[in-house]
């Protein structure tokens, strides 16, 4: 087999974003995927303007719908507030053709593919490691593990799985013209709809993808399956064809400890770096792959190196607007009394800042500064 300097595990966003940035440093490097591309992957496919814009790349040949606006209900307080963006706020697509552009653009760069390729072994010998995968044993330098929610290799790297993971239900709902018209322009957000959490409808080509999630860990598919059909019935939304159904999880805490264990770093979702107010995974995970990719290319021949200069963009670009966004999400989700008190008399505020932090113009540090200013200045009864 080719040697390669370094093997990034998962063909997704964020293991795309780290093999293009090593291949325009001169690293020769493997890109793994377990499945054959272009594959189906479960996804909203809300590919905001600050994830587009963190890709650089043009990524119209895979957009189904560029939307300049998006809505926010609380159903809870009878309201709902529109923003609007000069360029697409969100781009609609389809994850395996979003991730086949992304992985076309490393390849282009130099990174090798190598699928279907799946990890099933991953071992340290001083300062190489063997990978045991299905196409035989590889010897790198570095593994990068960007392999998602359920990968394999931080397991087999030896990290405890501590991360928070919430559930999510999504129906891709072939509908009539008249109501994919009716959400083709607008992609909505509802909270007080969703115990703890919100649901969403997405507008794609030739129909929409319409789903539920929970902040709660315990939530039952069954309770998601309930509220998403209730949440059907409420938008008056009636496929015309078979629906099809996904679930699955979204980690949106951080495992605790370094993100770098010898040899092994871990990007994306694998880390556990999903925004914790939308969701949104992609964002953080193109950039910390780009910081992974950075900090590998850098220091290759010295991990404590690698480990230092990766946590220190993790602290700069990432970790930050995270914890803001955790503590934005607990307001939201969790508070209800707040949440009106906060949207009552500042809703188009915070959904413009909001939607500025999803447009890449602010960070939610400024955001959760905002909220902590309304608060001081709430109203004397909460709404109702």
């Amino acid at each position: 087999m080719t040697a390669y300097d370094v093997a990034v595990v998962g063909a997704g966003p964020a293991g795309s974003a780290t093999a293009l940035a090593l291949a325009r440093r001169g690293v020769k490097v493997a890109l793994l995927e377990r499945e054959a591309l272009p594959r189906y992957k479960t996804c909203g496919g809300a590919v905001v303007y600050r994830a587009a814009s963190l890709a650089g790349l043009d990524l119209s040949p895979v957009t189904e719908r560029a939307c300049h606006r998006a809505a926010l209900y609380l159903h809870d307080l009878g309201r709902h507030f529109v923003v609007r963006r000069p360029q697409p706020l969100i781009a609609m697509t389809m994850r395996d053709r979003l991730d086949l552009l992304l992985v076309e653009a490393a390849v282009q760069a130099g990174a090798r593919l190598l699928v279907p390729c799946r990890v099933r072994q991953v071992a340290a010998h001083g300062r190489r490691v063997r990978l045991g995968t299905d196409q035989g044993p590889l010897w790198v330098d570095f593994v990068v593990a960007a392999d998602g929610a359920l990968g394999d290799v931080p397991r087999l790297a030896g990290w405890h799985d501590d991360r928070l993971a919430i559930p999510a239900l999504e129906y891709e709902v072939p509908v009539d013209d008249p109501t994919l018209q009716r959400f083709a322009e607008e992609p909505r957000f509802d909270v007080g709809t969703v115990p703890h959490g919100y649901a969403w409808v997405f507008p794609k080509a030739a129909h929409l993808s319409v789903g539920v999630l929970s902040t709660r860990r315990g939530q039952g598919a069954r309770d998601l399956h309930d509220q998403l059909a209730r949440y059907l019935a409420l938008l008056g939304i009636r496929s015309s064809r078979e629906v099809k159904r996904h679930g699955y999880v979204i980690p949106v805490r951080r495992r605790s400890g370094p993100l770098v264990r010898g040899r092994v770093l871990l990007a994306g979702d694998a880390a556990g770096l999903a925004d914790p107010l939308t969701a949104e995974g992609i964002s953080y995970a193109i950039r910390s792959g780009q910081l992974g990719g950075e900090a590998v290319a850098g220091e290759i021949g010295d991990a404590a190196r690698v480990r230092t200069a990766y946590h220190a963009g993790l602290r700069r670009d990432i970790l930050p607007d995270l914890r803001s966004a955790r503590a934005l999400a607990t307001l939201l989700y969790e508070r209800p009394t707040i949440r009106r008190w906060l949207f009552t008399s500042w809703g188009q505020g915070l959904s413009e800042a909001i939607a500025d932090v999803l447009f890449g113009a602010q960070r939610y540090r400024d955001v959760w500064a905002l909220a902590l200013h309304s608060l001081r200045h709430r109203p004397l009864a909460p709404a109702r």
